[in-house]
């Protein structure tokens, strides 16, 4: 895995000013960050088998003893869904008659991007509505066949019927917004906010809402660890981010354009290890509907 700050310096060097020596002038961090996400946006695109992840998902969240609900709310449970007719906290599924166990088809299938009782969030660019569900993990049975979807929408997948309980999904989840703002100790950070260390190289991204006593522990501390994590990508992608970020910072537009076109080529051979290598075409499926 590479260092984000490693990028950012490489592509500096190729635009003539060694970090080391000069600091990059203002507004390179944050025209870097810009171009360093889109770029990420644009591999999500290609659904490279090692960006993605496979995760069991429910339509559902899982019932909890401390919710409040109210009538016609869904939960998961033992195995099963449930609804309830009525105001209730507390109250078990299954235990008695305060809520009704569902039947097949009475859920709807559906996998939104963000479900808030999952800790990954789902990049839609990342996703093959084609080979997207599976009623077995694909990782242990590569011959199982991917479920039918009956679509791709503004904010997930619906499966088409009969779905199984509970799916197998493939997707590529969606990478932390970039940020080369170094970290301060007189900010308390919310969960998902990033963090510049030049120091060691490293953008961190913040796992939780933070304390007035954990604000003034470094990202890259050993007591961190529970706080922070570095934000990094694979080694494959590092030529094809530094020429892109070194294009968007260069001046002269010659020199922006022949490393765009540089960047260009590296996408190309990514491709083509990844996709044709393999059989596959190009293909980016799933335009919301």
């Amino acid at each position: 895995m590479v260092k984000l700050g490693r990028i950012f310096d490489n592509a500096c060097r190729l635009c003539g000013r060694e970090p080391t020596l000069l600091a990059p002038p203002a507004g390179w961090d944050v025209l870097a960050a810009m171009t360093l996400s889109a770029g990420l946006r644009t591999l999500a695109a290609e659904k490279f088998p090692m960006m993605q992840r496979i995760e069991v998902r429910r339509y559902r969240p899982e019932w909890s003893a401390d919710v409040a609900y109210t009538s016609g709310q869904e939960v998961w449970h033992n195995g099963e869904y449930w609804r309830t007719d009525r105001v209730t906290q507390g109250d078990e599924p299954g235990a008695n008659g305060v809520w009704r166990r569902l039947e097949a088809g009475e859920v709807w299938a559906f996998i939104h991007w963000r479900q808030p009782w999952e800790n990954t969030e789902i990049d839609s660019a990342g996703v093959d509505i084609n080979r997207f569900a599976y009623a077995a993990d694909p990782k242990y049975h590569p011959n199982v066949p991917p479920l039918k979807c009956t679509g791709m929408f503004e904010y997930g997948v619906e499966i088409a019927a009969p779905a199984p309980k509970e799916v197998y999904v493939k997707f590529v989840p969606v990478f932390p917004q970039i940020s080369f703002t170094p970290w301060s100790d007189k900010v308390i950070y919310s969960a998902g906010e990033t963090v510049y260390r030049p120091s060691v190289g490293d953008v961190f991204r913040c796992k939780k809402d933070l304390t007035a006593e954990e604000q003034e522990i470094a990202p890259e501390s050993a007591e961190a660890a529970e706080l922070w994590e570095a934000v990094r990508v694979r080694g494959e992608f590092e030529p094809y981010l530094t020429r892109l970020v070194a294009a968007d910072l260069m001046t002269d537009e010659q020199a922006k354009g022949m490393s765009r076109a540089a960047a260009d080529r590296e996408l190309e051979m990514l491709c083509e290890r990844y996709h044709e290598g393999n059989g596959e075409t190009r293909m980016r499926l799933g335009r919301f509907r």
